[in-house]
């Protein structure tokens, strides 16, 4: 029972102390919002999961591999700019149709929710 309770704290100590201070220099307005990140959540499964996959690690298609998006390096303003222009084999806003810039937000704050390493979300 020891092995929970203190299983437990280490929880309740990483979400109120260690995962908001992770993102506190996002460049993301909506970064940490638990709202925000739900939506994009549900954002995500409609215009990425086809390419990117359901747990954003990327797909292999046997000669090409999507970039894993957890593992996304090149800060806030670059993923913004990839989603609305396209970049390499990525077609402007994904392929999906036109997001607002409130939805990219929202993918953001998702993405970066699952990121290994948030700290690369703090790029400008």
């Amino acid at each position: 029972m020891k092995s929970l309770q203190k299983f437990i704290y280490i929880v309740i100590i990483y979400l109120f102390i260690i995962a908001p201070v992770s993102n506190a220099n996002s460049p993301n307005p909506l970064s940490a919002n638990q709202e925000a990140i739900e939506i994009g959540k549900k954002l995500y499964k409609v215009k990425c999961a086809k390419c990117h996959g359901i747990k954003a690690t990327g797909i292999n298609s046997g000669h090409l591999q999507t970039p894993n998006l957890r593992k996304y390096r090149k800060g806030y303003s670059a993923f913004t700019d990839i989603i609305v222009n396209g970049y390499l084999r990525m077609p402007a806003w994904g392929g999906m149709g036109k997001i607002n810039v409130q939805q990219i937000n929202q993918l953001a704050s998702y993405l970066e929710s699952i990121a290994f390493k948030k700290s690369n979300w703090n790029k400008k």
